[in-house]
């Protein structure tokens, strides 16, 4: 079933303001300025009275042709299939409806009539469902030859494309010339490297000499340094030696000289006598052996003394 002009632009209307997001549908006065615009400034579609077909992105869209109003007509018996087949399964489940509650009122004879208009509206679907099927398996074909035939053409300007960048590089010929000049540019740049390479090695030889002469002579001198300051240290060492010396020599010096001040304050001729006059006394000593008359602390510290005066007389 072909579409006529207002039904086409009427569907083509609604879809554009199911895709602006339009509350109220667009009118015929608006389609046209709508679709004037898009052909003829935009340049994106193409249209006739019959039919409205969107160009490829980036290019210009061909004037409808009879291929073209064909292709629109399957389509338009698609579009006319599908409404029949969603009419048809509204009607088949308002029947099971009707019958059903036929049966719960016991009324047979609108429940055959209910069944029987169910089972013809079925019979009908099942037609229009393989027709449907039928028409879109062909209407795929043509997408898929319309896809090979962009395809195609695809191919054919890449090959166009191709064969101009070959004519551009000059076939393998030149490409061999080329790639041979570039190595020899290549090993002229490795020659220039290694002159280079040379010479810095050069420079740095001669730097590494003075350097080692550098370092030897700042060896010689750390060396000769660490033994001035080994000397200064062992002389520093006798001389304390020899001051340590002298310091005992004087020590022992004083403590002689202090023996023998000690022993000429000592009272000899009193000591003496005391002595003696404790011999005396011994004679007169008590069994506790302790002379007489003297306490035994007096005693002790009296032997004591003597003791002491014996050990300087000794010295």
């Amino acid at each position: 079933m072909k579409l006529s002009l207002k039904d086409e632009w009427a569907v083509f209307g609604r879809e554009v303001a199911a895709v602006l997001g339009l509350t109220n549908e667009l009118s015929n006065s608006d389609v046209t300025i709508l679709l004037k615009y898009l052909a003829r400034d935009k340049q994106v579609l193409a249209y006739d009275k019959d039919v409205i077909r969107l160009g490829a992105p980036g290019e210009v869209p061909a004037p409808i042709s009879k291929q073209d109003r064909e292709i629109a007509s399957l389509k338009s018996l698609m579009d006319d299939l599908n409404e029949q087949i969603r009419s048809l399964e509204t009607r088949i489940a308002a029947l099971r409806e009707r019958s059903q509650k036929a049966v719960e009122l016991k009324n047979r004879a609108s429940a055959l009539t209910a069944l029987r208009s169910k089972r013809a509206a079925e019979t009908v679907l099942a037609r229009r469902t393989d027709t449907l099927f039928q028409l879109e398996e062909i209407y795929g074909k043509i997408d898929q030859a319309s896809d090979q035939i962009t395809m195609l053409r695809v191919m054919k300007g890449s090959t166009e494309v191709l064969r101009n960048l070959n004519a551009k590089v000059g076939g393998t010929q030149d490409v061999e010339d080329v790639l041979d000049s570039l190595k020899d540019e290549m090993g002229q740049v490795e020659d220039v490297g290694m002159a280079i390479s040379q010479a810095g090695q050069e420079t740095n030889a001669a730097a590494e000499v003075e350097v080692d002469e550098e370092l030897d002579a700042l060896m010689r001198e750390n060396h000769r340094i660490a033994e001035q300051e080994a000397a200064e240290e062992t002389k520093r060492r006798l001389d304390s030696i020899q001051t340590v010396g002298k310091a005992d020599d004087s020590t022992a010096n004083q403590a002689k000289d202090g023996r023998q001040t000690t022993a000429m304050q000592i009272p000899g001729p009193s000591l003496t006598e005391e002595v003696r006059t404790i011999e005396r006394m011994s004679l007169d000593q008590g069994a506790s052996g302790t002379p007489s008359g003297i306490s035994d602390v007096s005693w002790n510290s009296l032997s004591r003394e003597k003791d002491a005066n014996a050990t300087l007389e000794m010295s």
